[in-house]
């Protein structure tokens, strides 16, 4: 019987033996597979605080530069349109020549959008008299508004008889009797006739020298501030963004300049020398004058109507 219980006994033991060695590698894989997940656990948090430090660190340059950017493209903007040739002189101007604040505007007459922010700066501009100097330059888009020339030199064939607005009128609100026209100077003729033009004389200088070279003028002008779509806008040579290009905005940024002409401070740049007053009969350009490329902007790149 003693015997049977030793017996017994070393069994219990080899089995609990057993038992005990073949948990071992159990719990040794446990802490193996415990120390991976702790590590891996480690590794990722110490990605994501590096990658959040880093993207913390790229966005404080990114606001640096931010902050710093406007002035010095503001400055550099300022300074082109300083410098860009005049562009037909004297210009077709609204207001007083020598108003504290200038508006010029770029705009295309085959342009749709154009054509509604027309109707607006016509409101726009309207209270202000000759507190302000509201300047139109032809920029056509030759590229894809294959009457925009014709009918921006019908415009100054208008205005070398003192009638430019007239003329800009009929062309802006009739736009799409002629925008596809393939005879879009016939109908800019009954538009020269219904505004009472000497018609010999107009038909003469629609063809004639001075109204396209003014036409050339404003667009040697734009091109050199690289005007890439219509309309365009500027007040005291500061670029107006499109979302403006409405009544109240645009008020509020001339009431802003003319404020801060009031209080000593100036335009914000040297503006076109104009000899003009508004509705007067327009001058010619010399005859020296010579036209831009045409055949360049022809084959200008992101030209575009609207914005």
């Amino acid at each position: 019987m003693e015997n049977k219980k030793n017996i017994n006994t070393n069994n219990t033991n080899i089995n609990n033996n057993t038992a005990a060695k073949s948990k071992l590698p159990l719990a040794l894989i446990g802490l193996a597979l415990l120390a991976t997940i702790a590590g891996g656990w480690w590794l990722l948090s110490s990605s994501k605080s590096q990658t959040a430090q880093s993207n913390t660190a790229k966005s404080n340059a990114s606001n640096a530069n931010a902050a710093k950017k406007p002035a010095v493209d503001e400055t550099a903007a300022l300074k082109i349109y300083e410098n860009a040739p005049s562009g037909a002189t004297p210009p077709n101007l609204q207001g007083s020549p020598t108003a504290a604040v200038t508006i010029e505007e770029f705009a295309d007459f085959q342009c749709p959008t154009c054509a509604t922010v027309h109707t607006k700066m016509k409101e726009i501009i309207a209270p202000y008299g000759n507190r302000i100097k509201f300047i139109y330059r032809s920029y056509p888009l030759i590229q894809i508004h294959k009457n925009a020339y014709e009918a921006a030199v019908a415009a100054e064939a208008a205005g070398l008889q003192g009638k430019y607005w007239q003329m800009q009128d009929q062309l802006f609100v009739n736009q799409p009797s002629w925008a596809n026209s393939q005879n879009a100077r016939q109908t800019f003729e009954g538009y020269a006739s219904k505004i009472g033009l000497d018609m010999a004389k107009y038909q003469s200088d629609v063809v004639g020298l001075p109204a396209k070279q003014r036409v050339d003028a404003d667009m040697r002008r734009g091109q050199s501030l690289k005007i890439s779509g219509t309309p365009t806008i500027y007040i005291n040579g500061k670029t107006v963004d499109f979302s403006q290009f409405d009544v109240q905005p645009m008020r509020q940024l001339i009431d802003a300049e003319l404020q801060k002409a009031a209080s000593g401070g100036g335009a914000a740049t040297s503006q076109p020398q104009t000899n003009s007053v508004a509705n007067q009969t327009q001058t010619i350009n010399s005859a020296n004058q010579t036209a831009p490329n045409v055949n360049a902007a022809k084959s200008g790149s992101n030209i575009k109507e609207g914005k």
